[in-house]
C-alpha cells in the first residue's frame, strides 16, 4: 500500500493521508507526499470541507436521541430568529434541513456564500432572511450550504454552548479524536495546504475566509478519521458506548430518504455513486485545493481519503482502497491532469489576444469604412462576448445548480479563469477603441451620415484621399 501511494505522489499528486478500516480494526493509516517539506502522515491535520456535515448531522442526531429536537418539528420552534423572505419558510422541518430539501438552494440564496461575510452561525442565519425557496419544503432535493449553518446553530441554541464546543465535549473528546477541531470561519493555517494544477506542476493555494461553520469547517487526521469510520459503522471501541449515539439514531442517518429519488440520507448520501460500484454510505468533500472523502462499504469496511489537491476525484483512491480490503487487485493510482489542457488554453487566449490587438492597431482605417450605424452593428457581437465570459460563474451556477464564483473557479482551474479574464480584457479593449475611434469619425456624429476618408486619413492603398 505504501509502495500505491508513493506511485500516486510520483504521478504529481502533491500529498494525501488514507484509512482503512475493517470492523474494530485499522488495515491501513499512513499518508504519502508532502507538504511545505513536512511529510505527510495519519496524524496530519487536514480540511475535510463537506464531510464536516456528517458530524453536524450526528450533532443533532443526539439531542434528537435526547428528546429535545424532534426531526419532524419545524426548525423555527428552536430558531426563533430563522426567518427567509418566503412564506413557506415556516413549515422547514429539522429533517428538511438535514436531508437537503428545505427549498433553500444556492441560486436563491441572494447572496455569495463564498465571499467574506458573517463571522458566526447567529449571524450566518440572519444573512438568509433575505433568501427565497426554490420549492416547497420537502417536495425536491437541493444540496445547499446554508442548511447546515442552520442545523448547526439549532445545535448551538438548544444546547446553550457554541457548537465548536460542543462537538469537541460530545463527539471530538468522547470519540478519542484528539486532533479533530471545528471552526466557522476557513482558517488556513490551522490544516495542511492546498494546492491547484498549472501546467501539470502543482501550487500552494489558501481558501477564501468564507464561513463554513457546520457545513465544511471541521479540521481532522486519518487517525481520527479512523475512529470516526468505525464509531458510524457500530464498532465497539473504549469510550464509545452508546451514550454518545444510539445505533438506532446512526442507521437513520444512513437512511436513504431525499424526496424525489435522491440519494441523500442525513449528512451522508446512501447508495451507489453515479460512476457505479457497490452500495455505500458516504459523503466527499471538494475545497479550495484539497479533496477528501469517507465511505461505510459493505462487510464492515471504512474508507476515508484527504487530500492536498482537488483533482484527482478522492473517491478514485477510495473505491481502491476498497477493492484491495477486499482482495481485488489495486488499481493504477490515479493521475491528476497533465499540462496540455492549459497548454491549448494558452494557445487560443494568445492567439484571441494577437486578433484583438491587431484589430486595435487597425482601429482607425477600420472606423472609416462604411455607414456608421453598421460600425456599431458589427461592435455588438464583440460586446456580447465581453458579457458573456464575465457571465460565466452565472452561468454555471444555474447549470450545475451550485454556488461558481471566481474565487471558486480560480482555485479550481487557474490557467483557464486566467485566459477567461485576458481575453475578456483584450476584447473589451478593441471594443472601446473601435467605439473612441468611430465617435470621433465625423465630427457631426450623424448615424445617417458616412464617415469618408478625410485628406489626411489612410485610404486601402495607404494613400491620402479627398472625401
Amino acid at each position: 500500500m505504501s509502495k500505491w501511494l508513493a506511485r500516486t505522489v510520483e504521478a504529481e499528486v502533491p500529498g494525501l493521508a488514507v484509512v482503512v478500516t475493517k470492523g474494530e480494526d485499522v488495515d491501513v493509516s499512513t499518508g504519502a507526499g508532502d507538504a511545505n517539506g513536512v511529510l505527510l502522515g495519519p496524524t496530519t491535520p487536514f480540511r475535510i470541507e463537506s464531510l464536516s456535515k456528517s458530524f453536524t448531522a450526528t450533532a443533532v442526531m443526539q439531542l434528537v436521541e435526547a428528546g429535545d429536537v424532534g426531526l419532524d418539528q419545524p426548525i423555527r420552534r428552536y430558531l426563533p430568529d430563522f426567518k427567509l423572505n418566503d412564506p413557506r419558510a415556516e413549515g422547514v422541518t429539522v429533517r428538511h434541513v438535514l436531508n437537503q430539501s428545505s427549498g433553500i438552494t444556492d441560486l436563491t440564496l441572494g447572496f455569495d456564500q463564498y465571499a467574506e461575510g458573517p463571522q458566526t452561525l447567529a449571524f450566518a442565519v440572519r444573512q438568509l432572511r433575505s433568501t427565497k425557496l426554490a420549492h416547497e419544503p420537502g417536495a425536491a432535493w437541493s444540496y445547499s450550504n446554508p442548511n447546515y449553518w442552520l442545523a448547526a446553530r439549532l445545535v448551538e441554541v438548544v444546547s446553550g454552548e457554541p457548537f465548536s464546543d460542543y462537538l469537541e465535549a460530545n463527539i471530538f473528546e468522547p470519540l478519542g479524536m484528539h486532533d479533530t477541531s471545528h471552526r466557522d470561519v476557513y482558517d488556513a493555517s490551522a490544516a495542511v495546504r492546498g494546492h491547484a494544477f498549472v501546467f501539470g506542476r502543482t501550487v500552494g493555494i489558501d481558501p477564501p475566509r468564507s464561513f463554513v461553520g457546520g457545513s465544511g469547517g471541521v479540521i481532522s487526521t486519518a487517525a481520527d478519521m479512523s475512529r470516526w469510520l468505525r464509531f458510524q459503522q457500530g464498532a465497539n471501541l473504549p469510550g464509545t458506548d452508546e451514550s454518545i449515539l444510539g445505533q438506532a439514531p446512526r442507521d437513520e442517518m444512513h437512511r436513504r430518504q431525499a424526496p424525489d429519488g435522491g440519494l441523500y440520507a442525513l449528512g451522508w448520501y446512501s447508495g451507489p455513486p453515479a460512476s457505479g460500484g457497490v452500495e455505500r454510505v458516504s459523503h466527499s468533500g471538494v475545497g479550495a485545493g484539497v479533496n477528501a472523502y469517507q465511505g461505510l462499504f459493505p462487510d464492515g469496511v471504512g474508507v476515508a481519503v484527504l487530500q492536498t489537491s482537488a483533482v484527482p476525484d478522492a473517491y478514485v483512491t477510495a473505491a481502491s482502497l476498497y477493492d484491495w480490503s477486499i482482495g481485488e487487485p489495486l488499481a493504477e493510482p490515479p493521475a491528476p491532469p497533465g499540462p496540455w489542457t492549459d497548454v491549448l488554453v494558452t494557445l487560443i487566449a494568445s492567439l484571441v489576444v494577437g486578433l484583438a490587438m491587431r484589430g486595435v492597431a487597425r482601429s482607425q482605417r477600420w472606423a472609416w469604412r462604411g455607414r456608421l450605424r453598421w460600425r456599431l452593428a458589427r461592435l455588438a457581437p464583440l460586446i456580447g462576448i465581453v458579457f458573456l465570459m464575465m457571465w460565466i460563474p452565472s452561468i454555471g451556477s444555474r447549470i450545475v445548480g451550485r454556488t461558481a464564483t471566481w474565487v471558486v473557479l480560480l482555485s479550481a482551474a487557474p490557467v483557464l479563469v486566467a485566459a477567461v479574464w485576458t481575453v475578456a480584457a483584450a476584447v473589451a479593449v478593441l471594443v472601446l477603441v473601435r467605439l473612441a475611434r468611430l465617435l470621433g469619425c465625423d465630427s457631426r456624429f450623424a448615424f445617417t451620415a458616412r464617415c469618408l476618408p478625410r485628406e489626411d486619413s489612410p485610404t486601402r492603398s495607404g494613400r491620402t484621399g479627398r472625401a
